[in-house]
């Protein structure tokens, strides 16, 4: 399972603490378990004074390139910062172009979970399918949300077209996969433009884990958010060992910062597709 982080604070800050230096880090998460490792590739993403996004990743496992994470790290001084940890979708190429966050028209992009029908989904895209640099189904969904967006649709409600269009594809396609019971498995993500951080946490087919890497209470498919220093943070799970609040999915959140603090927001979905409610792992 891939690992997500996002920092949004009132300023620019450092993350540096939570990337890489506490005992739950994002990097230490990586190798936590050495049953379940994120090798597959890492990666951050910042913005500049003038809102311009910045993405330093890799293909390679974030322990084998410890120093030049942390050195991204320390270079991600924004008041939004985006991490990720990768342990690839069967099927999908391990390099550098395919490692997390992915990034285009200003907005960054963070994905835990495969979406199975991606090829379905890469045909609806309509032009923005010669925006793909990749066979990445998460590279497919962020397409698919930021053709959402191009729509009109809020980050919220971008996050619920997703879904609804995944399901409608679906009905239609089901037959070419026998072993699966639903169009993905987790759909947790998190987006951004520089402005705020947008994430959905859903979840419909259970992942190869059971739970985190370094909390053993946390279910792999619930995000977590916490308060740290003015500091708000949202996680796959904690990335140190104080009190978390779990989401309660389906949802998405935001958080934006403001001149003196952070403005967060939770908006409960319920999700329906044309057979009915949504499968939500979490809930069953």
């Amino acid at each position: 399972m891939c690992r997500l982080f996002a920092q949004v604070a009132p300023q620019a800050v450092s993350a540096r603490d939570f990337l890489a230096d506490s005992d739950f880090s994002l990097l230490n998460q990586a190798a936590a378990d050495p049953n379940n490792p994120q090798k597959d590739g890492w990666g951050l993403a910042w913005f500049g004074p003038a809102g311009e996004a910045h993405v330093v990743k890799s293909g390679r496992a974030a322990p084998d390139e410890r120093a030049r994470f942390t050195a991204a790290a320390d270079d991600a001084r924004s008041s939004v910062v985006l991490g990720h940890i990768r342990a690839a979708s069967k099927g999908i190429g391990i390099d550098d172009q395919r490692a997390h966050p992915f990034a285009d028209e200003g907005w960054v992009f963070a994905h835990n979970g495969t979406l199975f029908i991606h090829r379905e989904v890469a045909a609806a895209l309509g032009a923005r399918r010669a925006r793909l640099t990749t066979d990445s189904d998460s590279e497919v969904y962020f397409q698919q949300f930021m053709k959402f967006r191009a729509e009109g649709a809020e980050p919220s409600a971008a996050f619920e077209a997703c879904v609804a269009e995944n399901w409608r594809l679906w009905e239609a396609c089901r037959s070419r996969y026998p072993e699966l019971s639903a169009p993905y498995s987790s759909l947790n993500a998190i987006a951004s433009d520089g402005n705020a951080i947008h994430a959905l946490c859903h979840a419909a087919h259970r992942g190869l884990a059971e739970h985190g890497v370094c909390h053993a209470d946390q279910p792999w498919s619930v995000m977590s958010y916490a308060i740290r220093d003015g500091r708000f943070l949202l996680a796959s799970e904690g990335v140190d060992g104080g009190d978390w609040t779990r989401l309660s999915p389906p949802e998405t959140i935001s958080a934006a910062p403001t001149s003196t603090g952070v403005d967060i927001r939770r908006r409960p979905l319920k999700l329906v597709g044309p057979l009915g409610p949504v499968p939500e792992v979490s809930r069953s």
